[in-house]
């Protein structure tokens, strides 16, 4: 381990945090370490470590199910980046319980893994957006024109865009990760040596280039990703209701066999009963992922018009706590899928009993 004094870099980065954050603060330091500890570590901590179990019972689901439909393929691919997202969170976050055991450990791990772990689980995320956005266009096509959906969008077409959607939305925001330097310098305070994380010369490079690619990125991915959702979803809302008018009109005409037959040649131009409930149930999916992707473009609209309004900046605190705000509602996001298709999901329901049949005891005891 390389141990240094405070050098000539280290004295500028720190005058350089004393003109940022520590002068002319709107949020002070009490407030945003109550935000931390509250929400950035007990509340969010919690719903990571939620996600991860969530998330894992939804991969052996999915797993057992096999891949022969093209929305398991979708899904799956999902919950993948949700697990990434919900394990870089814990494992970052396990700078508290070290920090219980060993206050220097607690520090180091916290500044150590920060850099990479809280970027990691923030573009994961971007890319869950990516491929649930695809599921909405997916969605809204089998809608709107089944027949000719079905022979297209195969399971082997569906992995190539969600492998393709993932490498383009991580690799383009992976330069973040060069853009830091990690540094140990003595701690009197500990009696050891602290990490130092210092912004390297790729922080600075062209007018800071990365950083400002990557404030352009947090809007525009999700300003195209909330509009197509919003599009996509209206249109499926459409024709759900159509649908539901088509199959209540072949009810009422049941008496005539030619006023059934002709209804049902209508109604199977539309789309199936299975799919309807499939379709509604990815429109919950979907209604989520557009209420979380609201306060993100805020953050990162602000970010982009004040540029001090980011991490080490002028206004560091403050974006600490809109980040522990965005950081609830990403998690919530990253977990909650489970629950909606266990709910929504016939198939998915009766494989995970099948699975786990202490859980299908226990619901039906709480039946009664």
């Amino acid at each position: 381990m390389n141990v240094t004094p405070v050098s000539a870099e280290l004295k500028t980065i720190e005058s350089f945090l004393e003109v940022g954050w520590r002068e002319g603060k709107i949020v002070s330091d009490d407030i945003t370490q109550a935000f931390e500890l509250i929400i950035d570590y007990w509340i969010v901590l919690f719903l990571s470590s939620l996600g991860v179990i969530t998330n894992s019972l939804t991969l052996v689901v999915f797993l057992r199910q096999e891949f022969r439909d093209s929305v398991n393929v979708s899904l799956f691919s999902i919950t993948v980046w949700d697990q990434v997202k919900c394990l870089a969170g814990v494992v970052y976050r396990l700078h508290k319980p070290l920090g219980l055991y060993k206050p220097v450990w607690g520090y180091n791990w916290k500044w150590m893994s920060g850099p990479y772990l809280i970027y990691l689980s923030i573009f994961a995320g971007f890319v869950s957006y990516a491929l649930a956005t695809y599921v909405s266009i997916e969605r809204c096509l089998s809608v709107s024109i089944p027949f000719k959906v079905r022979s297209f969008i195969t399971p082997p077409i569906t992995s190539s865009f969600m492998l393709g959607l993932s490498l383009i939305v991580f690799g383009s925001f992976s330069p973040m990760f060069l853009i830091y330097t990690i540094h140990y310098t003595y701690s009197p305070l500990y009696n050891a040596s602290i990490v130092t994380v210092i912004p390297n010369h790729f922080y600075y490079a062209r007018d800071g280039l990365i950083l400002k690619i990557y404030k352009f990125l947090g809007i525009f991915y999700p300003a195209i990703f909330c509009t197509i959702m919003i599009s996509t979803s209206a249109i499926i809302v459409f024709h759900l209701r159509k649908s539901a008018e088509n199959f209540d009109k072949m009810k009422g005409a049941k008496s005539t066999a030619a006023a059934t037959a002709g209804e049902s040649s209508r109604v199977s131009t539309t789309v199936t009963p299975r799919e309807l409930k499939v379709t509604k149930m990815l429109l919950v999916v979907i209604l989520i992922y557009l209420m979380d992707f609201f306060p993100r473009v805020c953050t990162y609209t602000a970010s982009l018009i004040e540029p001090g309004f980011f991490l080490y900046g002028k206004y560091h605190n403050l974006m600490l706590v809109m980040s522990n705000v965005l950081w609830v509602l990403d998690f919530v996001n990253a977990s909650v899928n489970f629950f909606i298709f266990l709910r929504m999901s016939t198939n998915f329901k009766k494989t995970f009993y099948m699975i786990f049949p202490k859980c299908l005891k226990l619901h039906e005891k709480d039946k009664v």
